[in-house]
């Protein structure tokens, strides 16, 4: 067996505490030489083992309050599988709302015409609203869809869910999706909208969904805060996979 370094000592150590949760979520961590008394280390090795911990994502580190324990992401949004908004917050126990910012008809883009599989300038609908966590800002949506797939008025007969009322009001159902994900450090009116401070870094989700005949039906960018959403996805290797 390996010789244990102190290093390592030190990480055993403040991982002990987290698990047995001695150290919450948000805690700030003693100073390195209350740990490096506690544990007859150098002060050196317990910031050297600090240091690893916040690469590793188990810790934080705030300049003007030292390192914390890392604050637990509420929400879990899987990228693998199709998975709406309201179920990620109620997965999670929280109500899930919608506040709505507008709600038009406009000229597709040659952006939005390429993603939706339409003409130039056909009329497609785009809604903006912010979807809510016990009232609490979560997720900024902009989604786009052809006006004869579903108007502004079709869609606010519904119940909040787009991919419900384009179930409901097309008889199409939405197989799969195609997910582009990207770090964005601010953007102002969105930070604004989420109560997003200009420290506080966002995620972006481009997500085209398709129905069963491979047809793009909706086009959608959500906006969620880093701090608050957790992502995971399965990777299989696959019969051209690259090795690392």
């Amino acid at each position: 067996m390996a010789e244990l370094t102190a290093i390592f000592k030190v990480k055993e150590y403040i991982l002990n505490q987290i698990h047995s949760n001695k150290y919450l979520p948000g805690d700030k961590l003693p100073s390195n030489l209350a740990i490096a008394r506690e544990l007859h280390v150098k002060t050196d090795d317990v910031y050297d083992a600090i240091g690893e911990l916040i690469t590793e994502q188990v810790l934080t580190d705030n300049f003007e309050e030292g390192p914390s324990v890392k604050a637990l992401h509420p929400f879990y949004y899987p990228l693998n599988k199709l998975f709406s908004i309201s179920e990620m917050i109620t997965c999670a126990g929280y109500q899930s709302g919608t506040e709505y910012l507008s709600l038009e008809q406009q000229p597709a883009s040659i952006l939005d015409a390429e993603k939706l599989g339409i003409q130039d300038q056909e009329l497609i609908t785009v809604i903006e609203r912010i979807r809510t966590a016990n009232q609490v800002p979560v997720v900024y949506c902009l989604d786009k869809i052809a006006n004869h797939h579903l108007t502004c008025t079709e869609y606010q007969s519904r119940s909040g869910s787009m991919l419900k009322a384009i179930e409901d009001n097309t008889g199409l159902s939405i197989e799969y999706a195609e997910t582009e994900v990207e770090a964005i450090s601010y953007e102002p009116h969105i930070s604004e909208v989420l109560n997003a401070s200009p420290h506080e870094s966002l995620m972006m989700l481009k997500v085209t969904h398709y129905d069963e005949n491979q047809q793009p039906i909706l086009y959608s960018l959500n906006y969620l805060k880093s701090s608050l959403v957790k992502f995971k996805i399965t990777r299989c290797k696959g019969e051209n996979s690259d090795t690392f």
